[in-house]
């Protein structure tokens, strides 16, 4: 069973002087059987890379960053341990 995931939402936060600091990136996923999944990740500076601003890079870029944070979550490594 395969999951249609888009974007729905991507904003932005930012300092006093106007830096971007931060952007959220908000996913509606549907399936065939009406199950849904929702989930808003934050892509930080960090996950840019060294030396990135988030000037550096496109939107497509912040969401495919924010995409693969949340697999993350979802496909945990076999170490961790979920409750």
């Amino acid at each position: 069973m395969m999951m249609n995931i888009y974007r729905n939402r991507l904003s932005y936060d930012f300092d006093s002087q106007g830096n971007t600091i931060d952007a959220m990136v908000g996913f509606n996923g549907l399936n065939d059987t009406g199950e849904t999944a929702m989930a808003t990740i934050k892509v930080t500076k960090e996950m840019l890379g060294e030396g990135k601003t988030f000037d550096d890079v496109s939107n497509k870029e912040i969401t495919e960053l924010a995409k693969r944070k949340w697999m993350e979550y979802i496909q945990p490594e076999s170490t961790s341990t979920q409750q």
